[in-house]
């Protein structure tokens, strides 16, 4: 007899020996597709052979577990050694797995207990699942191919068992992923709007500047500060919004606008500074995505500004180099940083960054006397 309740399908059978079993099912198939296995001689034989009692092997497993630790232990070292070490995982794994196969040998087939941690009740659920489509298919083979011998059904055994962890865990890294591409997109949705409101504020505050309005103050200089950390950190989550939402969309970006871009995006400075844009000799074109070539050189322009003294020059242009276009950004005066570290600038961050996605790089050096220089290096388009 079958009974359907709040989604579960409770099946009553009755045992060789007499008594009465319940075996519960997390139906994630339909009530009738179950209902129809139920009336199926082979889920009736799964079921009995299922209320055998396994005392037995538990007090085995019980009484060995110490040893099968060690020799698990001696196993993945030596799995390590020859070269195909697991992860750190795998090492706590057979606790949890020797506690789980003990109350599968008491019963398999059981109703969550109420107040169970939906983690916990989930994965029961899904062993549940796995053990009854197991032993469903188990048993197809069996009635079909009766003269396979012992060995050959431990290996079928294996098999499924192999199987089933396979398609679960596919399952649930799939839901993680999905939940975790809603949980981006929101995100994505919020950073874009920061950045919107970011890009306001500094257009205000450098329309302030050009109507003579003096910034020269702690809180102006405080304000500026905390905006350039601002838009540095979203800009760095803008890369990981791209990636996330389809990769990268390749494209031939000709170089000269992105610089003529990103001079005229500067925006209001606060130190004395000439910067001066020296247009390429020839047409550049790299193979890139433009949503990333443009802020990536202003974010190489304000990392020289960043270390610009007062009253130098800052040169910028883009270059042919081999099979490269190198968009390089000098100062003439930089200031000394702790440990010479250019290369740690936090301007640096979303530029290194994007062109590692291109499989390009940036890099650092000080020139002779107090110079220094910033580099971003792109695939270039070869002209024909």
């Amino acid at each position: 007899m079958t009974k359907v309740r709040q989604c579960c399908t409770f099946l009553w059978m009755q045992d060789v020996n007499g008594p009465r079993r319940i075996v519960f099912a997390r139906p994630y198939h339909c009530a009738a597709c179950v209902g129809e296995m139920v009336r199926s001689a082979k889920l009736q034989r799964i079921t009995i052979s299922g209320s055998m009692p396994m005392d037995r092997v538990r007090s085995v497993l019980a009484r060995q577990r110490p040893d099968l630790l060690d020799r698990w232990q001696r196993q993945l070292r030596a799995a390590a050694e020859a070269g195909f070490a697991l992860d750190e995982a795998t090492a706590t794994v057979l606790p949890e797995l020797l506690e789980a196969a003990d109350r599968a040998l008491e019963r398999r087939f059981r109703a969550v207990p109420g107040g169970t941690l939906p983690l916990l009740a989930e994965s029961r659920r899904a062993a549940m699942q796995s053990s009854l489509l197991g032993d469903f298919l188990f048993d197809a083979v069996l009635e079909s191919c009766p003269e396979i011998n012992v060995a050959e059904q431990r290996l079928l055994s294996d098999a499924l068992a192999h199987a089933s962890v396979e398609v679960l865990v596919k399952g649930a890294i799939e839901r993680e992923q999905q939940k975790r591409r809603r949980e981006t997109q929101k995100l994505a949705k919020l950073a874009h709007d920061l950045r919107n409101s970011v890009t306001a504020a500094w257009l205000a505050m450098d329309l302030l500047q050009r109507k003579g309005m003096t910034l020269d103050s702690k809180p102006a200089r405080a304000l500026q500060r905390s905006l350039a950390r601002l838009r540095d950190g979203l800009e760095d989550s803008l890369i990981d919004d791209i990636l996330s939402a389809g990769g990268l969309k390749l494209s031939r970006v000709k170089l000269a606008p992105v610089l003529d871009e990103a001079h005229a995006q500067l925006g209001a400075l606060d130190k004395k500074v000439k910067v001066l844009l020296q247009k390429p000799l020839r047409v550049l074109h790299v193979e890139a995505d433009a949503r990333l070539v443009r802020p990536a050189v202003s974010s190489l322009l304000r990392a020289a500004v960043q270390v610009a003294r007062p009253g130098s020059t800052i040169r910028f242009s883009a270059l042919p180099s081999r099979d490269r276009a190198r968009v390089a950004v000098s100062v003439n005066d930089c200031r000394k940083l702790r440990g010479n570290r250019l290369p740690d600038l936090p301007s640096l961050n979303f530029a290194r960054r994007a062109a590692r996605a291109h499989g390009g790089s940036v890099s650092t050096r000080v020139s002779p006397g107090e110079g220094c220089e910033f580099r971003l290096d792109l695939p270039r388009v070869q002209p024909h």
